[in-house]
């Protein structure tokens, strides 16, 4: 008694820590929404007492932008190779001019040197490879001489660049004072930045996404490769000369037509930029050719420090930016504007020309200025500050790619949350009347087992700092339903014990121990589903429904192995007899069970699935997938209007604006909420989607609530790895069975497991329902689910294997499915029960994933019966005729 009593006071203790955990929780969530976020709102309605830490929400509950970034690291080798050509140029010609030039082909990642004739080659390679490793000649043409990294340097660059970018992306967020950024790299080299609560994604895009390549180059004053060109100039082109009035500038309001009339005539080792203004108001833009020597003398590695002020000097004092450049990069810049004086240098931001100054005098002072070009005054100075900004931070080694933007309005998180808690609450509700009524007293003690798993699972998530998103509720309502399967086969199996004539202490033990590895069983093939999906998917929501499930599925064990046996020795001690006992756990137990011949209707039911299976395949190929952005690529919006708008009149206002054949799909009851797809890119295209929507729609009041750009890219990956999440799993599931069971289970199990899976396919197909990264996770859900089914019924079969080895194997299949039917019914109920309140209250993100688990649940539930019995049965007597088995019984 006392152990008993010691291991009750344990879980009292760790209820009252829980709750102790989840109290500032509870602060949070009953604070107003748009409170919530406010640090010093919430730390002065929390007392004192209670921990500072409650648990985190994700970006879809918080609202904020997520963006993915694929740095673009060829040019970051370029960039690497052009610098390393202008120390290799000024380093061989200190003595003597060796180097004509030494420039890289943008794109090619080879640097080519043309050399002073007469230099002897092989005596300046032998000396390039002592101060200069990694260099490798790849081709030879006269004196000119291309060279390559080798494979060792490559990767050591490219890693290099990958580092880079990642800091300082981190650098310039943490200059915003974002609430607890997350900025990680992921395994693809991609860079993961998570601004929880930040409202300014187009800021965000802006300043993340821009290189701020600054590059110092002198012109090519002395090429007249285009003075066969400024006669009879097409329309709309003007041109003027430059510096000694050798080089010519073109002038037009369209870069291609510069470029048409350009091509082929730039000379090997140049290369032509565009300084570009803004004309008409901003609505137009002018741009100017600039023909300059393709070598880099400075770039932004060179920079110290950058700061914003005035240009006195001028007459509007127009806002500058100040350089200050490292000791090195001073003393580079000194020697370049010496040696070229009365020339022109043109200062080169993210392939732009900002200004080519001409060089009066050498500037010894290690600093140079930035004079920003058109725009309104204002407009200037924000352009400043941005870019001092970005320079001081760093700039980035190569262009960054915004692959995935994910944002969530303010208003529409808080709003998930809310429903996600009352999804959450109302399923709990229902499973707890459920056990209640069926199991009476046995039935209450779950409820505390069941109540007590939440309580551990919140104050887990909030001690670990793990952030809970929307998913991650689904996930909580699903560990609910593994809770409640162990605790009604905890019951059920001690109403059996009782039915073989135990008493009812000995039941009660005797259940326990034979449920143990069933249990244990069943949680660990839905732990390995939820394993491979946290492994395989970066996605932050995806992230938390794993995080949730297998924090869940954990504590879930711990309550129904632990907590329910101390509850039930707590209950049934004190001297009580065994009458009493037995009235407590639920009186008279009838030795009547279920007799139904399953294996009568497994052949008819096996040939039904196929028949479905062949319906799903040809669905697939004529119907198809209702792809989601995640894996089509594209953007979605969800935007609210104040008012009823009709599908029409929105698709004709997006039609008439440019975006070709957006998909439309209205979002709850009413006209209010719409769901609009379209393929064109986020960030070339979002603006100007806000745009459309507050001018031509504008009288309906409409709020962009979230929205989801996907890159082709991210979308081919993302599909491919939401097919090996699948893949890996199953085998992870096989590979486990294999272990627990002999040969005979796992073909079964695998091929009602398949036979669920497409199932929920042909749910998607069907109802042609969204297929995005929540589909995936209700695909490995399922498949753990399913396995957990019939992992239950293979235990039972294999137990009655060994206590009735005078049965045949047929008879023993459908003595066990009856045995564990009421098992399986109640299971499938109260984890459809559990599901019931994102079926009622869920939004439409997780409404899909909700609808198809049930249907899964009720696939599960009835393969389980059928087909994963008739296919042991027939691995059984194949085995048995291939000489596999010398008695049927044996396992």
């Amino acid at each position: 008694m006392g152990s008993l009593r010691n291991r009750f006071l344990f879980i009292l203790g760790l209820a009252f820590l829980s709750l102790y955990l989840v109290s500032p929780t509870v602060f949070y969530f009953t604070a107003p929404k748009d409170k919530r976020n406010d640090v010093e709102y919430f730390e002065s309605i929390l007392p004192s007492i209670l921990p500072k830490k409650h648990i985190k929400l994700g970006l879809d509950l918080q609202g904020g932008v997520q963006l993915v970034l694929g740095v673009d690291t060829k040019i970051a080798i370029d960039n690497k190779l052009g610098r390393m050509g202008t120390e290799i140029t000024r380093w061989a010609n200190e003595t003597k001019k060796q180097i004509k030039t030494a420039y890289v082909e943008k794109g090619t990642q080879t640097l080519y040197i043309e050399f002073v004739s007469g230099v002897d080659l092989g005596d300046f390679k032998g000396k390039l490879r002592e101060d200069y490793s990694g260099l490798t000649e790849v081709d030879r043409d006269g004196e000119k001489v291309a060279f390559k990294y080798d494979d060792a340097q490559l990767k050591s660059i490219t890693q290099a660049a990958l580092n880079q970018a990642e800091r300082v992306v981190r650098n310039r967020v943490d200059k915003w004072g974002v609430s607890e950024p997350s900025i990680t790299r992921r395994v693809d080299g991609t860079i993961l930045v998570q601004l929880p609560g930040f409202k300014d994604p187009s800021k965000a895009r802006e300043l993340l996404g821009r290189t701020a390549q600054l590059q110092f180059k002198l012109l090519n004053e002395d090429s007249k490769a285009f003075s066969g060109l400024t006669s009879d100039l097409p329309e709309g082109i003007s041109f003027s000369r430059r510096g000694n009035y050798s080089a010519i500038s073109f002038t037009s309001e369209s870069k291609e037509s510069i470029l048409a009339l350009t091509k082929d005539k730039i000379p090997a080792g140049s290369e032509l930029l565009f300084e570009v203004e803004e004309i008409a108001g901003g609505k137009k833009r002018r741009y100017t050719s600039h023909l300059l020597l393709a070598a880099n003398e400075l770039s932004g590695e060179d920079v110290l420090d950058a700061t914003t002020g005035v240009d006195t000097s001028s007459f509007d004092n127009k806002p500058i930016v100040s350089l200050k450049f490292t000791g090195q990069g001073g003393k580079r810049f000194g020697e370049i504007t010496g040696e070229n004086i009365q020339k022109r240098m043109a200062i080169v931001l993210d392939n732009n020309v900002v200004s080519d100054p001409v060089i009066q005098a050498k500037i010894a002072s290690g600093s140079a200025q930035i004079t920003l070009g058109s725009g309104g005054y204002q407009e200037q100075v924000q352009e400043a500050q941005d870019l001092a900004l970005i320079l001081k931070s760093g700039a980035l080694p190569a262009p960054i790619t915004i692959l995935e933007e994910r944002q969530v309005g303010a208003t529409l998180g808080p709003e998930l949350a809310n429903e996600g808690i009352v999804s959450v609450c109302l399923g709990l509700l229902a499973v707890l009347i459920y056990m209640l009524a069926f199991y009476r007293r046995p039935g209450l003690v779950s409820c505390f087992a069941l109540v007590l798993n939440g309580l551990f699972l919140f104050a887990g998530m909030g001690l670990f700092g793990f952030a809970l998103t929307l998913p991650g509720f689904a996930a909580f309502i699903l560990s609910l339903g593994m809770g409640v399967d162990a605790n009604v086969l905890i019951n059920e199996r001690i109403r059996q014990e009782l039915r073989n004539g135990k008493t009812a202490k000995k039941a009660v033990e005797s259940g326990f121990a034979k449920v143990f590895w069933t249990i244990i069983d069943a949680n660990v093939t839905t732990l390995i589903a939820a394993l491979v999906l946290l492994e395989t998917n970066s996605s932050g929501p995806i992230k938390g429904f794993s995080v949730a499930l297998i924090l869940g599925l954990l504590v879930s064990m711990f309550t129904s192995l632990f907590c329910t046996k101390v509850f039930f020795g707590v209950a049934i001690s004190g001297g009580r007899s065994d009458g009493q006992v037995r009235k407590w756990l639920g009186g008279a137990i009838s030795n009547k069970i279920w007799s139904f011949n399953y294996m009568r209707s497994a052949t008819v039911a096996t040939c039904l699935g196929l028949f479905l299976t062949l319906g799903v395949f040809v669905g697939g190929f004529t119907k198809g997938f209702n792809w989601s952005v995640d894996f089509a690529g594209g953007t979605e919006l969800e935007v609210f209007f104040g008012e009823d708008v009709a599908a029409s009149e929105l698709r004709s206002a997006l039609v008439t604006s440019g975006i070709d054949s957006p998909a439309l799909q209205t979002v709850g009851e009413g006209k209010k909420r719409y769901l609009v797809r379209f393929e064109k890119n986020l960030t070339e295209q979002k603006e100007g989607v806000r745009k459309i929507f507050a001018e031509k729609l504008g009288k309906y009041k409409p709020d962009i609530q979230r929205v989801d750009f996907v890159g082709p890219r991210i979308g081919r990956e993302l599909r491919t790895q939401g097919m090996m999440s699948v893949g890996w799993a199953i085998l992870g599931i096989l590979i486990y069975i294999g272990l627990r069971f002999d040969m005979r289970f796992g073909p079964g199990a695998v091929y009602k497991m398949l036979q669920d899976v497409f199932i929920i396919l042909g749910f998607y197909i069907l109802f042609q329902r969204s297929f995005d990264l929540t589909s995936v996770a209700a695909l490995l859900t399922v498949v753990g689910y399913s396995v957990n089914d019939t992992i239950v019924i293979y235990d039972r079969i294999r137990e009655n294997l060994t206590t009735n080895p005078k049965i045949g194997f047929r008879d023993t299949i459908n003595l066990s499915v009856n045995e564990s039917l009421t098992r399986t019914i109640n299971t499938s109920m109260t984890t459809i029960l559990a599901l019931s309140g994102v079926l009622v209250f869920g939004s439409a993100q997780i409404w899909n994933f909700a609808a198809a688990m049930v249907v899964g649940v009720v696939s599960a539930t009835l393969t389980s019966t059928y087909i994963a019995t008739a296919a042991l049965y027939w691995m059984h007597n194949w085995r048995k005729r291939s000489g596999g088995l010398k008695k049927a019984a044996t396992v």
